[in-house]
């Protein structure tokens, strides 16, 4: 079972998403050598998940994590940039990769369901049809 690739709207909120990562970045590098190493690992595993989910892939990524990971990141960005009135990396970061990974999850997830019900579907063709 294959599942496709994301619609463009959903890619494009994906890439907005990685975007949304490049503060957090740049003020990692303020940091010690160590603090950097963490933040651009940090960084690359976040852009491999959200470009995972996206794409066309062979396997289901485990959702429920990401859901949890994307409302976390989600209320804590977002409610940081509403309750403080102030524009943080951080909270942009948190906030703008959050809503896209919410986007990308809920993509992933139908595209997942689509592709199971295809398969059931091949699979109960095979059997009628023998």
């Amino acid at each position: 079972m294959a599942i496709g690739e994301a619609s463009n709207i959903v890619r494009w909120y994906a890439y907005a998403g990685c975007l949304a990562v490049v503060p957090f970045v740049v003020a990692g590098f303020r940091l010690p050598w160590y603090g950097t190493a963490v933040v651009l690992g940090a960084a690359l595993a976040a852009w491999a998940l959200l470009l995972t989910l996206v794409r066309p892939t062979a396997a289901a990524v485990p959702l429920p994590a990401v859901w949890v990971a994307a409302g976390l990141l989600t209320v804590y960005g977002t409610g940081a940039l509403l309750l403080h009135g102030t524009v943080s990396a951080g909270a942009v970061a948190a906030g703008g990769y959050g809503w896209a990974l919410l986007v990308a999850a809920l993509s992933h997830q139908r595209r997942l369901r689509a592709a199971t019900r295809t398969t059931a579907a091949r699979g109960m063709a095979t059997r009628a049809s023998a």
